[in-house]
């Protein structure tokens, strides 16, 4: 049987299951995701808490480089930059949707990439009239343009920081819509052919695998390519993430790698406080989930 949201064959499983399986790992990533997204969304909302002092905002920016190379997923950092433009740089009050369409230079309709990110509280979306639409920024947008944005603006890194958080937000709201998926249809119906997999499996091993069976503070190349490969994803995505990790520098954006011990088998070594973040927001639930 292959699972409908990682792609894994798990030989042996009876047809009787039907079409619409889904393996123990993705069952368990998605319990993690529902925790960690509702962790997420309350944490951006929360006017007692200063954004970029939260391990929450470390931890998504951390882990940006699984959408920062995928074209596939592209369209959103388009969308967020876009929005940041116009709300930040401009201090506009919204924006007519087809405007932002043309700007995000997508084939994609957007508007359920929007309708995703007015769920999650980024913004709102409203039609004075039968035809135009226009989108507004909302609570968590605010929030970020206020208090992580606007303070920096004349430096390039916090635009890039600020643009790679919220993106990988609504990354994680995509992934909290897979999670809670109960069939193929399901699936389909919310995004077509475009499935998050690529981040979904992802953070199933970098987020996930980091907390099950006690904490794993380290892993190897041939560790993730196996992981990575046995659930379809592509040489060239597997190749980017791994490029990714590999280039870590106490500069760039991802810090999610602590050091790297070079050899044959190159082993990464996790930043022990993203290790403590995953702990502290959904460890102990993981395992209620493994062992139930």
């Amino acid at each position: 049987m292959r699972c409908i949201k990682c792609g894994i064959i798990i030989s042996g499983k009876s047809r009787s299951l039907g079409e619409d399986f889904i393996c123990r790992d993705c069952m368990v990533h998605g319990e993690a995701i529902k925790t960690l997204y509702k962790e997420a969304k309350n944490t951006f909302s929360d006017h007692s808490k200063s954004i970029e002092k939260t391990d929450i905002f470390e931890l998504l920016k951390n882990t940006y480089f699984i959408v920062e190379r995928n074209p596939k997923l592209s369209v959103y950092s388009a969308i967020v930059k876009e929005l940041l433009e116009e709300f930040a740089v401009g201090n506009g009050s919204e924006i007519d949707y087809d405007e932002l369409w043309r700007r995000t230079k997508s084939s994609r309709n957007i508007l359920k990439i929007l309708r995703s990110m007015e769920i999650a509280d980024i913004i709102k979306i409203e039609s004075p009239d039968k035809i135009r639409r226009v989108i507004k920024p909302h609570i968590i947008l605010k929030r970020f343009i206020e208090e992580a944005y606007k303070p920096y603006r004349t430096q390039e890194q916090a635009k890039i920081r600020v643009a790679a958080v919220l993106t990988m937000y609504v990354i994680l709201h995509e992934m909290y819509i897979l999670a809670n998926a109960k069939s193929q249809d399901e699936i389909i119906h919310q995004f077509g052919p475009h499935t998050p997999k690529a981040p979904w499996v992802a953070t199933m091993f970098l987020w996930t695998g980091r907390v099950r069976g006690g904490s794993k503070k380290e892993f190897n190349e041939e560790e993730i390519r196996g992981f990575f490969t046995k659930r379809n994803l592509s040489p060239t995505t597997v190749s980017n993430y791994i490029s990714a990790l590999k280039s870590t520098t106490p500069f760039s954006l991802q810090q999610y790698i602590e050091n790297i011990q070079p050899g044959d088998d190159v082993k990464f070594i996790v930043r022990k406080e993203l290790i403590k973040t995953l702990e502290r927001i959904y460890g102990e639930r993981v395992r209620e989930i493994d062992r139930a």
